[in-house]
């Protein structure tokens, strides 16, 4: 498993302390994959979650209240619906983070982490339809993502078509339901999967814990 070093990203000494080691773990992956599904402001060392899902809302602040010890703020947002956002301020953690995605061909190398952080996406961004179809949305200018994010997913064996629509992209993966079943233990948003499996059965994930606000430890689940 990989680790980052964090004091690399830290250049200011006024900036909120981190752990001196972050481990590129499951719940960091999927962390990952959220965020860049679903992000919020863009202001300079603002790393939020905007989201209806309160699940999703209470992985993202139990990651930083949990991993990184910081309190995370909350406020709504004007649009359709209730629609929350969760955030800290941390320019290194947001240094941390755009640091990985833009090298995540590189690091993300063990299955279960590139499928946390398509779980992320997927739970951010995608949409399924049991096993007839899975696809994950970018906006029109993110093709570059959307060409990294395909070679992960043909890195676990599965292919993919990506379509250029007028305003967005898509993403779809072929033979979806064979890589539904794998995601299964990783997708917080059980009911984008409740049409195909009773997933009642199925073990908690790690990232799924976070929402009880559990710390689980990756290697007690083989």
């Amino acid at each position: 498993m990989q680790e980052i070093i964090t004091k690399d990203f830290i250049k200011s000494k006024r900036a909120k302390r981190l752990p001196e080691i972050l481990k590129l773990d499951e719940e960091f992956a999927y962390l990952l994959g959220l965020w860049k599904a679903d992000r919020s402001s863009t202001a300079k060392g603002i790393v939020g979650l905007i989201s209806k899902d309160e699940e999703l809302l209470n992985v993202f602040r139990k990651f930083f209240e949990l991993k990184l010890k910081m309190k995370a703020k909350e406020r709504v947002v004007i649009g359709y619906g209730l629609t929350k956002e969760v955030y800290v301020c941390s320019m290194p953690f947001r240094r941390i983070l755009e640091f990985v995605s833009q090298n995540r061909l590189e690091m993300l190398k063990d299955s279960r982490i590139i499928l946390s952080y398509i779980a992320g996406l997927i739970d951010g961004d995608g949409s399924t339809g049991g096993m007839a179809h899975l696809v994950i949305f970018y906006g029109k200018k993110e093709k570059e993502d959307a060409e990294k994010d395909r070679k992960l997913i043909l890195s676990l064996g599965f292919n993919t078509t990506l379509n250029e629509k007028e305003n967005h992209l898509r993403l779809y993966i072929l033979r979806p339901s064979k890589l539904l079943q794998k995601l299964t233990e990783f997708i917080v948003l059980k009911r984008k999967l409740v049409t195909w499996r009773d997933h009642r059965t199925r073990p908690i994930s790690n990232v799924a814990n976070l929402v009880c606000g559990q710390d689980a430890l990756i290697g007690n689940r083989h």
